[in-house]
């Protein structure tokens, strides 16, 4: 005769409880994190994003034809190219102007406008510039060399790769970032960690209004430029098809001008990965809504000008943690979710999931009790893989204990959950 024994709810949580704390014991601890790093090592390298950073003024009026072509590069690159507009220049002729605007333009020794760089690599061998070895200082440079450039770079292999973390709080205003460097392949320099605010669709008064002389019948028409059908002078009160705004606008870098240092070693193995967390008050005239978080790791050589190129970006909308999209798989009528990358984690972990179709998806952490300790997702996702980080924190951004908690995605009709383990050492 077989007998069944029935087990509560909340017993079956202490045991899963217990079961994890087993696990985090410290001689079963250590072989979860040696196999976490095997894991990350087998790795050989990082998908690239390109940086490609504009020196602009909205009183700049050869500016909108290197946009166009910004524009233009971001169009055949809409996933792994991001673009910043560093406004040059004073205050009173640009608002958009900020301290670390101007000690950029000035340490970069920008000597007219426009002006592009391309993930600060010296692109003289390459394209035999005439201005300094990162810019392309003329308008026959950016105009033949961005989308070039950009193209050269996605060809490259990165040793690192970007997570950002972020949070932020509509009452206080406060944005919270967390940076993490993920190396898969050694790295040896000096390598620093820079994270940008920045505002797009940015409109204002007289002096937001852009010059133009692209237009047509303005001082060098261009039939090429996307704003050749525009005024003169385009005011960001233009609307319909016609609408005007400045796009990516820098409004403040949270590290020091060239990045943080002291956080990632001068010599780094493959596996290893390093964060910075910042925080910042958003001034009240930013729209919050349309800020985003750029970040990157670079490098710094003194004896070069200013050093070097950067090996990684990455950007997010403020308050959300989506980094990456993928194509859409054909054939694949289903939503499914990855299991978490790197599994145990320390400091950050990826979540892969795919969505068949556009539709309200949710992706939430739970812990064993079955409380919700943090939303990665509560909104409309397009069709494709979409990849979300999870730093180990909760809502409000304190961190969470060792343990196994769970990840589930949800959509009106479907539901998968997978268990992630925390390691705190």
């Amino acid at each position: 005769m077989l007998y069944f024994k029935f087990i509560s709810k909340e017993k079956v949580k202490s045991r899963l409880s217990h079961i994890c704390q087993e696990l985090l014991s410290k001689k079963k601890l250590l072989l979860i994190i040696i196999l976490a790093v095997g894991t990350l090592q087998a790795i050989a390298q990082a998908p690239r994003k390109v940086l490609i950073e504009e020196f602009t003024g909205s009183w700049c009026g050869y500016c909108p034809e290197m946009i166009s072509d910004i524009d233009a590069t971001r169009a055949t690159y809409p996933t792994t190219v991001i673009a910043v507009a560093d406004h040059g220049g004073s205050v009173s002729n640009d608002p958009m102007t900020n301290n670390f605007t101007i000690a950029l333009n000035q340490a970069y020794q920008v000597a007219g406008y426009p002006t592009v760089m391309v993930d600060r690599a010296d692109w003289s061998a390459e394209f035999g510039t005439s201005s300094t070895p990162q810019l392309f200082g003329t308008y026959a440079d950016h105009h033949n060399y961005t989308q070039d450039a950009a193209t050269l770079r996605l060809n490259i292999s990165s040793p690192v790769s970007i997570y950002i973390a972020s949070t932020y709080n509509s009452t206080t205003r406060v944005a919270s970032v967390t940076v993490t460097a993920n190396f898969v392949d050694t790295a040896s320099g000096d390598m620093r960690i820079s994270c940008l605010l920045v505002e797009d669709k940015v409109t204002g008064g007289s002096n937001y209004s852009q010059h133009n002389y692209g237009g047509s019948g303005c001082g060098a028409p261009d039939a090429t430029c996307e704003f050749y059908n525009y005024p003169c002078v385009i005011p960001t009160s233009l609307t319909g098809v016609q609408a005007f705004y400045h796009k990516n606008v820098v409004r403040t870098n949270l590290a020091p001008r060239f990045g943080t240092t002291g956080v990632i070693p001068s010599s780094v193995s493959a596996g290893q990965h390093y964060s910075k967390s910042y925080s910042y008050t958003l001034p009240s005239a930013w729209k919050d809504t349309n800020m985003k978080v750029v970040a990157f790791v670079s490098y710094y050589n003194a004896a070069a000008l200013l050093g070097g190129e950067v090996l990684n970006a990455q950007q997010v909308a403020l308050g959300q943690s989506v980094t990456a999209v993928t194509e859409t798989p054909a054939g694949i009528n289903n939503i499914s979710l990855d299991a978490a990358y790197p599994n145990p984690f320390n400091q950050i972990t990826s979540i892969k999931v795919f969505i068949p179709a556009t539709q309200f998806v949710s992706v939430k952490i739970y812990d064993l009790l079955g409380n919700e300790v943090s939303t990665l997702a509560n909104e409309n996702l397009s069709p494709g893989g979409h990849i979300f980080y999870w730093d180990g924190n909760n809502k409000t951004g304190s961190s969470l204990a060792s343990g196994l908690y769970i990840v589930r995605l949800q959509t009106e009709n479907q539901s998968l959950a997978r268990s992630i383990i925390l390691a705190r050492y």
